[in-house]
């Protein structure tokens, strides 16, 4: 099957998909099926929204066992199974409470000027080398990096080697020749860093800074498990989110009369934001989890020690319009569902927000310098992602 296969509703081009992966919409009757993962790794794969939440919060999954040494891997990046997204139960439970303060959505909200003002520096540097600029390189990718590091307190200088780095953690299918090397340079600079910040006599409320104070004056957390959680948030806070800007912007250029209507209404961005994050995700599949038993399903057996992924494009697009336009909340599962469900949902928002407003108000109005069949897509990696968007003004 293609994988690129049109669809209509925000743009006509799909991008590549994982080769386990059909392009939505699946037919009806597809609710769930055998497939094979980059990794090689048999597992079911899950594209009913119903069934997708029920996996998600079902206690008979397992993320531990799935991320151990016989567990079923999507590819060779997978987390460690020291990180808090391939924990269960209290394991789990004790570590995310440490973190969760830091990204409430009115902790996150207390951000927005930063968001703001980080935007409007990015893109006035990308309108003063017009008429035509890379919205990714000179917003999608900058920004995620500078508000993870500043949440996290990493000093402004090391922003960019971030950059360089952690890119690395995302391949899915082939690893690149430096790649165990710049693992390791990630770890060891988080070890220098904790180090230096720990010598501080006033330290800030930063993330670090808060982990630190839990680790040595309530012992609630080792240095070695500071270092694993503090790499698993720059990794959900970093590539998902540089991908996620990339396909919101081009949704938004991609059609121009909901650019207009969003330009004239600004109040609106955020029902936007929130509707391509359904449509259009940057997320494809979620993590792997494994049965501890025998689990019915669609009239099929997913039996004891098989792996199962939730396929986010198709759940998301298998939930109903009616249900999408009558709830309260937003129900697609882009952040996931459950125990995991992000903790930067917030934050990403805040970003994906801002950076539309900004491409809005601080360009003149812009349009796609490329056809959208000719768009350079990102390959191998387990996120949707753009190489580059160029637009002209």
């Amino acid at each position: 099957m293609d994988k690129s296969t049109e669809r209509s509703g925000f743009c006509p081009s799909w991008g590549p998909l994982p080769d386990f992966l059909d392009p939505p919409p699946l037919p009806d009757d597809v609710k769930m099926q055998w497939a094979k993962a980059p990794s090689g790794a048999g597992m079911w794969v899950v594209s009913d929204y119903h069934l997708a939440r029920q996996i998600l919060s079902d206690k008979r999954f397992s993320r531990s066992l799935a991320a151990g040494p016989e567990g079923a891997k999507m590819g060779i990046t997978d987390p460690s199974p020291e990180s808090i997204i391939s924990m269960d139960g209290q394991e789990h439970a004790q570590l995310r409470r440490l973190v969760a303060g830091t990204f409430t959505q009115s902790r996150v909200a207390e951000l927005q000027p930063f968001v703001e003002s980080l935007v409007t520096e990015l893109l006035d540097d990308v309108a003063s080398r017009g008429p035509q600029g890379d919205l990714v390189s000179g917003l999608a990718v900058p920004l995620p990096i500078h508000v993870i590091c500043h949440v996290m307190g990493i000093p402004l200088e090391d922003r960019n080697y971030f950059a360089g780095h952690v890119a690395v953690l995302f391949d899915l299918t082939s690893a690149p020749v430096d790649g165990e090397d710049r693992t390791l340079s990630l770890i060891r600079y988080m070890m220098s860093l904790i180090a230096r910040k720990r010598k501080e006599k006033k330290r800030g409320a930063d993330l670090i800074s808060v982990l630190i104070e839990a680790c040595d004056r309530y012992g609630k957390l080792t240095n070695r498990a500071m270092v694993t959680l503090c790499l698993a948030i720059l990794m959900a806070g970093y590539e998902t989110t540089v991908d996620q800007i990339s396909l919101t912007i081009l949704d938004l250029l991609s059609r121009p009369e909901k650019a207009d209507a969003l330009r004239n209404t600004p109040s609106l961005i955020p029902e936007f934001v929130e509707d391509t994050l359904r449509t259009n995700p940057a997320v494809t599949t979620t993590f792997a989890r494994m049965a501890t038993e025998s689990v019915e399903m669609a009239g099929l057996t997913i039996g004891p020690g098989e792996a199962v992924v939730v396929d986010v494009l198709g759940a998301n697009y298998g939930l109903p319009e009616a249900d999408v336009k009558n709830s309260f909340r937003p129900i697609h599962l882009t952040f996931g569902h459950g125990v995991h469900r992000c903790l930067g949902s917030h934050l990403a928002k805040i970003q994906l927000t801002e950076a539309v407003r900004g491409v809005l108000t601080r360009l003149p109005p812009v349009s796609l310098a490329e056809d959208l069949h000719a768009l350079d897509w990102k390959t191998g990696h387990a996120t949707r992602g753009l190489n580059r968007l160029l637009v002209s003004w």
